[in-house]
């Protein structure tokens, strides 16, 4: 079972995500900090989805930065409500293998999430 990590501080939003991957056989740990996700990093994690703003003085720029300096090669997917070119080619640039603008369907992340993992455990 693939383990994936969401950091979200939007509550309702990360429990419907989390029963949408949980759903389509993913085990799922999330975060509403971005602190808290930087202290998890190290463990085993087959995916990342990190949200840009995050309620902490963490940002999902942050905890990309920290996850790049432990594994080069551990997906990433970036969603934000901030959909401008200038942000999503920062993503990009820090490592990220995908960014998704809110608001989107729980089916479309979970669909990318599946082919991300397909893509690269497969």
């Amino acid at each position: 079972m693939y383990t994936v990590c969401y950091v979200e501080d939007e509550e309702d939003l990360s429990i419907l995500i989390k029963t949408y991957l949980e759903k389509a056989g993913y085990n799922v740990v999330t975060f509403s900090k971005g602190s808290d996700a930087i202290d998890y990093i190290g463990n085993k994690v087959d995916l990342w989805i990190l949200d840009i703003m995050l309620g902490d003085d963490v940002n999902g720029y942050d905890v990309i930065k920290a996850i790049r300096q432990k594994d080069i090669m551990v997906p990433v997917i970036f969603t934000s409500a901030r959909d401008q070119d200038l942000d999503k080619i920062l993503g990009l640039e820090l490592g990220s293998d995908d960014y998704i603008t809110k608001p989107y369907s729980s089916k479309e992340l979970v669909l990318r999430v599946n082919n991300i993992i397909k893509r690269v455990y497969k």
